[in-house]
């Protein structure tokens, strides 16, 4: 096929995509060197040499540039994960094994993982709507394994539960990241993860 035969709207969208590509890794660049609140939405036009319309087109606000950094990283790792899923033995194991690599990443870039889900929490309080990642991906993964296996209710949709287990988990990542100090993460993915399985009935017998 000639160069001048490529549809037009694939070379569009490639370009777009260079383009957010370059922002992206400047304005990372800029995070890392000076500081995320240091850095201006003009300084990273003038880097990438874009104009600052064309910036704006791509994103609306730096946040926003971090949330796609951070969902790029997640898609890769989410990759990753899917095939290792089969390897465990039930639904609690491959709950607990995921949910720890995916708060290794949030120790690793405490600071950009706060950003981009205060982006989109922000974004869902003004009406934007939930918007599923790639650790969505895996949870709704692992839901379905489990219920196919029998371990979870199939009368509750396959949707609402992983969406209630995103927001469990993504509520227990921005107290952590509010007060490290006051919570044990691998503790209390533990235990959200036995909530979430095995919900709020005390087990313990009744006291007489």
């Amino acid at each position: 096929m000639e160069p001048r035969d490529i549809p037009v709207e694939g070379r569009v969208e490639r370009k777009k995509k260079a383009t957010q590509q370059k922002i992206i890794k400047v304005a990372m660049d800029l995070f890392q060197s000076q500081g995320f609140n240091n850095t201006t939405m003009e300084q990273i036009a003038e880097e990438a040499d874009i104009a600052r319309k064309t910036l704006y087109n791509h994103f609306p606000v730096k946040e926003a540039i971090v949330d796609d950094y951070v969902r790029g990283i997640s898609k890769e790792f989410t990759q990753q994960a899917l095939a290792t899923l089969p390897d465990f033995p039930d639904t609690r194991s491959r709950l607990l094994n995921t949910l720890d690599k995916v708060y290794k990443q949030v120790e690793i870039n405490p600071e950009l993982i706060g950003i981009s889900l205060g982006f989109r929490f922000k974004n869902m309080s003004q009406g934007a709507g939930y918007e599923s990642g790639g650790t969505h991906s895996l949870l709704a993964e692992i839901i379905k394994l489990g219920q196919e296996a029998g371990e979870i209710r199939q009368d509750i949709s396959a949707k609402l539960l992983v969406k209630q287990l995103d927001f469990l988990r993504g509520f227990i990542v921005m107290e952590w990241l509010n007060d490290s100090s006051k919570i044990e993460l691998r503790k209390e993915i533990a235990n959200m993860v036995d909530l979430f399985l095995e919900g709020a009935n005390f087990r313990g017998g009744s006291k007489v």
